[in-house]
This record gives structure tokens, sequence and C-alpha cells, in this order.
């Protein structure tokens, strides 16, 4: 079947490609490999912006969920914007400002490591007193639940490391 004329709600399924490159950005650029005179291998590294859509599908694969090419690396910009903005009313820092702050960040990202997630204190474990900074308490902790790296499809859950 032709991916144009899916039903995103009927056949919801895992389209991503692999993203390989080893670079911090990969969420970003695309990698070709051509040859030249002067050596044998040429890699040439290509931005991806959002609004390049054949670029996209090329570099990410296909949304199972929109059916829009994805954004980074098994990520949808616009369905993962909605679930994260769905998600506002569950947390708080107790400061608008920064509530704010992340929202924006969550409503902008374009790959899994590129947003800022709200962690309540309870969630951390091993919390160990460091020392007082100029503006605060330092600590260190093991954050158990990890970030999230990509939503699951097909079980309708978001995947953490």
């Amino acid at each position: 079947m032709e991916l144009s004329k899916m039903n995103p709600k009927e056949n919801k399924r895992n389209l991503w490609k692999r993203v390989y490159g080893g670079k911090y950005q990969k969420h970003v650029t695309i990698y070709t490999v051509g040859s030249t005179a002067e050596s044998t291998e040429e890699i040439d590294e290509k931005i991806v912006y959002m609004e390049d859509f054949e670029k996209r599908k090329q570099a990410y694969g296909i949304c199972g969920e929109c059916n829009e090419p994805g954004t980074g690396e098994d990520w949808c910009q616009p369905c993962n914007a909605k679930r994260l903005k769905d998600n506002f009313k569950n947390w708080t820092s107790g400061n608008k400002n920064i509530d704010e702050f992340i929202q924006q960040s969550q409503l902008n990202a374009v790959h899994y490591k590129k947003y800022f997630e709200w962690i309540p204190f309870e969630n951390f474990r091993d919390i160990v007193y460091i020392t007082r900074g100029g503006f605060g308490k330092i600590y260190l902790a093991e954050w158990p639940e990890g970030y999230i790296e990509y939503w699951d499809i097909k079980n309708g859950k978001e995947l953490v490391i």
C-alpha cells in the first residue's frame, strides 16, 4: 500500500529509518559518500531543514501516526509536541517562567535529546549533597526512569533510556 494512502489512525506502525553517522547532531544532518580525483571517498554533510520534506523522508523515514517525514531519528516534531503538550497539566516546577521555558523547549524539539523535561525531586534516587553554590545547593543523583527516547507507536507508550 502506498504510504500517502495509509490511514494513520488504522495503520500505526514503526516506519522510522535508522540514522547512522556517530555525530552529535545526527538529527539535522544527512551524509552522502562520493568520490573525488584527490580522495577515494569524501563525506558530504548536509543540513536537513524542517521544511525540506523529501530530504527529511530520505534521512529519517515516515511517522507511522501522521504519515509526515520525521524531524529526527525516531522523532516526529508535530506528534511529539502534541503528546508533550497534553502532559503539561500533569507537572509544574512551581515557577511560571521555568514552566514556560520547559514547555517551549518541548513544543519546538526536533530530536529526543533537544528538549527539557521537568523531573520531580522524588523521582531521583541515591541523592547525595555535594556543596553549596552561588545560587543554591548542589546534589548528585540517579534518575532511574531516564529520558524519553521515542514514542512506541505500536504500543502507544513512550520508551525511555
